[in-house]
């Protein structure tokens, strides 16, 4: 005899959404303070709001599934986000804030298995894992663009560059508040006599 999937919320489903939760906060909020401490006003400037603002809206993800807005048929979907952009970043930034969210994307990801009680194979579970994609593709997406927001400063030259996750590699030079964006890669720039600065090779 088959057995009817079902969503519940049981007690280590919900102590696993809660234990993700508080962890992504405090993560947040480290993160925060760790990027103020550091003083000065980095290049890519919007890429440290988005990702505090990434955490809150995973954090907020939770903390839906586990209160009475969130339906017994939202809560695997809301963790199962959560799951997904905590992992996902956690692997991203597992050199500096990667470790604690890690281990809450893997709370978080129990909670979504525990909350489904039966076949896995359900529109449930497949509802859930669309919304671990959507919100993989938004920290992709956030990403791609943040990093490429420059903020040039008003005097003097730099340049830099980065790789994106799907667009490839890029390189850009500031010139007095006046930014210069490439695709593609170089490892090396010159400043020419006339002040502008120039990527031999490239």
């Amino acid at each position: 005899m088959a057995v009817a999937a079902q969503l519940i919320d049981t007690r280590p489903a919900r102590f696993m959404a809660w234990f993700a939760l508080v962890f992504a906060l405090a993560t947040d909020v480290a993160y925060l303070l760790l990027k103020l401490g550091q003083g000065g006003v980095a290049l890519d400037a919007y890429t440290v709001p988005f990702v505090a603002g990434y955490l809150l809206v995973m954090a907020a993800l939770l903390l839906v599934s586990l209160t009475r807005l969130g339906s017994p048929a939202s809560r695997m979907p809301l963790r199962a986000a959560a799951a997904g952009g905590l992992l996902v970043l956690g692997v991203l930034a597992i050199f500096s804030i990667g470790v604690p969210l890690v281990i809450a994307g893997a709370m978080a990801t129990g909670a979504t298995v525990r909350t489904l009680r039966g076949p896995f194979l359900t529109s449930s579970s497949l509802t859930a894992v669309a919304a671990a994609v959507v919100t993989v593709a938004v920290l992709v997406a956030g990403f791609e663009v943040t990093e490429r927001i420059i903020v040039c400063p008003g005097q003097g030259t730099v340049s830099g560059g980065g790789s994106g996750y799907v667009t490839g590699p890029y390189y850009f030079d500031c010139v007095n508040g006046r930014l210069n964006f490439h695709y593609g890669s170089c490892t090396s720039s010159a400043i020419d006599s006339r002040g502008q600065v120039t990527h031999p090779g490239c």
